[in-house]
């Protein structure tokens, strides 16, 4: 470990879930969007829920939009109700392919991401893709535990396929959004990692910790990678203009509690939002000029502000765990470069 994870309070806990249930209204909307004409974007998980909102809101600016989906037919049956809906003189495609409960599908997805790209440029990447499960059981093709290779495992093994398209100097616009939750605050106590084995991998699965731990470690990974990969790339980052911020949503109303219970559901349509304003709170965090390259690593809460993660992550950011948990999950995605 770099230095002992500080503190933190379960006050500081309820703070963080109130402000999904109570956010402030949307600091960015649609009106405020530039014209995205010329511009590709990267959304996975785009089939459903915030990710299909974000690619509708984009492809409205007349953006280029690349959705990476896992099934090649819901990609294409999401990308025909907004072609039907919407008049742009941007573009979708659909990408199918990239499961990101097995690493191997990862490599080719994001080959054939580059070749539907060209020669245009890259502008923006939304990590939206995420699984929330209902319990621990669920293992990847790996043997990983099953939240920690969807949300962090696939997300970075992708981003690693997509640097050399991205790090370019082509263009005014260069945003990456890793999405995170609130759920980050129920993760481990030391920076929200288990560091022993984060993937729980030969451990049963009688053994593993519950399931919203497991989902708050993989949320909590998302807002180090934010900062890490922004300073692993630093030079580049610097030289292009680019920003790198985690997202913290909402809680909305979306598939993403798909197989959960009812109470759950039903509490979740009492205290959720609609996924549109998911949408709302990304693409600040992927459009908005109030962010610079002096943010960094920033945690967007709902729907559209600067807010701070729990306080050892935030303490993480800074002293190089970041780096740490960058590293390790560089060694076990390498097999599959």
């Amino acid at each position: 470990m770099t230095e002992p994870a500080p503190s933190f309070s379960r006050l500081s806990t309820y703070s963080g879930i109130w402000q999904g249930i109570y956010p402030g209204k949307p600091a960015y909307l649609p009106q405020q969007y530039p014209d995205l004409t010329g511009k590709t974007a990267i959304v996975t998980g785009a089939n459903t829920g915030i990710g299909f909102e974000v690619v509708k809101l984009l492809y409205e600016k007349n953006c280029n939009v690349i959705a990476v989906v896992r099934t090649e037919s819901k990609g294409l049956e999401a990308r025909e109700k907004i072609l039907a809906d919407v008049k742009s003189k941007g573009t979708i495609g659909v990408i199918g392919g990239c499961d990101f409960m097995d690493l191997n599908t990862i490599k080719s997805a994001a080959t054939k991401v580059i070749n539907v790209l060209g020669d245009n440029s890259l502008n923006i990447i939304i990590h939206n893709a995420g699984l929330m499960a209902p319990n621990s059981d669920g293992t990847s093709e790996q043997g990983y535990e099953a939240m920690f290779s969807s949300n962090v495992l696939g997300p970075q093994l992708l981003q690693h396929f997509l640097d050399d398209a991205f790090l370019k100097k082509d263009g005014d616009l260069k945003r990456i959004v890793w999405v995170s939750s609130c759920t980050h605050l129920m993760a481990f106590r030391e920076y929200g990692i288990n560091w022993e084995n984060p993937t729980f991998k030969d451990v049963p699965i009688e053994k593993r910790p519950d399931h919203q731990t497991l989902y708050g470690q993989s949320k909590a990974a998302n807002i180090l990678q934010a900062k890490a990969w922004a300073t692993k790339k630093a030079d580049m980052v610097t030289d292009i203009g680019c920003v790198s911020v985690s997202c913290f949503p909402g809680i909305l109303r979306t598939q993403l509690t798909r197989g959960w219970g009812s109470l759950t559901k039903r509490m979740i349509s009492w205290m959720g939002y609609d996924s549109v304003y998911g949408a709302y709170s990304e693409l600040f965090a992927a459009l908005s000029p109030k962010l610079t390259t002096n943010d960094q690593g920033a945690y967007i809460i709902p729907f559209g502000q600067v807010g701070e993660p729990r306080t050892d992550v935030k303490a993480g950011l800074t002293n190089g765990t970041d780096l740490k948990m960058w590293d390790m999950v560089e060694d076990m995605i390498k097999p599959f470069f």
